[in-house]
């Protein structure tokens, strides 16, 4: 059966060659100069090295517990086979420490990612990465093939031995370069709390400041938003923007001061900011919308219509489905939800906005044909339709 570990060791000696073949080259391939050639050309040898070490390791712990070590010192053939699979594993982690040395300084890649450990161990890493792996394979070839007689004979251990201890620097300087990453990344993530804890004491600050003279803009920054400086703090954020909606709901000008920003547009770009958040605002705040709010809702739904017809590129778009949709959903999605709840509640007030639904509907089926977010907002209108229709009744009925 031991014979079988033979064509594990032929994939990674194929794989082997190759990736020795890339690492090793003077330079980059003939049009691979660029940023990301380079990048591919690393990611291909990324594979190649995978590629072998992974069966490499696979026919070394095969070839331990076949018995192809026997000739070790220690007695207890259970004792020599757990000494051997720890040395394998060993080794098998500098071989790749190695490689990794070997890809990031080739020429191939430009890399000289660890020319600050010096020329030589860096060389030396290098060639524990390419060449080494090649010897370990012929090693392996001989323990598992030779005649008994010369199988375990002392030179093929020498040498194999001694080619190992090329992968000794590719071991230090991969270890050392982990370390610095594990430092580099705690310093990264410590900076990043602190930024977010800045950010979150000034976002609290800035709130406890809002009164009922404050912009609706600035409330909405609270009461409309669904995300978060990070997921620890999403419990105050929460309760920052239902407090907002309770202050919203109990303002004295709520109606008066949405009916300005419906109509308003951010004089600093081309997109009303103000007005999508008054919109978001008559969806989410917990009162009564009077009819007095039918003109400026149906303006800003006419606008986010003309908007989607601008911005969707129709029958035209080369793309898939999927990719459109994540343009109209991260666009519109919001906005279109909004437009349901709206429409229900202005049907309470006795305002009929399916026309207005419709628009919006028609749009974005045009504009961003097949796509998911499209055909559940077509879906959803007309899922609301008898809703409204029931709200209208009722309330001619109650009059």
């Amino acid at each position: 059966m031991k014979y079988l570990l033979n064509v594990p060791l032929a994939l990674a000696a194929l794989f082997q060659l190759g990736f020795a073949s890339l690492a090793l080259m003077p330079g980059p391939w003939a049009g691979w100069e660029d940023g990301p050639s380079r990048g591919a050309m690393a990611f291909i040898m990324l594979e190649m090295a995978l590629a072998a070490w992974l069966p490499l390791l696979v026919a070394a712990l095969g070839a331990v517990l076949s018995g192809a070590f026997d000739w070790s010192p220690v007695i207890h053939r259970g004792r020599r086979r757990a000494a051997w699979s720890v040395a394998t594993l060993f080794v098998a982690a500098a071989i790749a420490a190695s490689m990794v040395v070997a890809l990031s300084d080739s020429a191939a890649v430009g890399g000289h990612h660890f020319a600050q450990y010096g020329a030589l161990p860096v060389l030396i890493a290098t060639i524990g990465g390419t060449i080494v792996p090649l010897v370990a394979i012929a090693w392996l070839f001989w323990l598992i093939d030779a005649p008994l007689p010369l199988r375990h004979a002392a030179w093929p251990q020498r040498i194999a031995l001694a080619a190992l201890a090329f992968t000794a620097p590719g071991f230090v300087i991969g270890a050392d370069g982990l370390r610095q990453r594990l430092v580099a990344e705690g310093k990264l993530a410590a900076s990043y709390k602190l930024e977010e804890d800045q950010n979150e004491a000034q976002n609290v600050a800035h709130f406890g400041t809002l009164t009922d003279a404050s912009p609706l803009s600035s409330w909405g920054a609270y009461a409309t938003t669904n995300a978060y400086y990070a997921e620890r703090f999403r419990r105050a954020e929460d309760e920052m923007r239902d407090v907002a909606l309770k202050r919203l709901a109990a303002r004295p000008t709520l109606e008066a001061d949405l009916a300005t920003d419906l109509l308003s547009r951010n004089k600093y770009d081309s997109f009303a900011r103000d007005s999508d958040i008054a919109f978001l605002l008559v969806a989410r705040v917990p009162f009564a919308p009077s009819a007095a709010l039918e003109a400026p809702l149906r303006n800003a739904m006419s606008r986010i219509a003309t908007e989607m017809r601008k911005a969707g590129p129709g029958d035209t778009w080369p793309g898939d489905a999927d990719t459109l949709d994540s343009y109209i959903r991260s666009e519109y999605a919001e906005r279109l939800a909004a437009s349901l709840v709206i429409a229900k509640r202005m049907a309470a007030a006795g305002v009929d906005m399916r026309d207005a639904l419709g628009e919006l509907q028609s749009t974005a089926i045009a504009a961003y044909p097949k796509t998911k977010t499209a055909m559940i907002y077509q879906r959803d209108v007309t899922a609301v339709d008898p809703v409204i229709a029931a709200a209208l009744a009722s309330r001619a009925g109650s009059k």
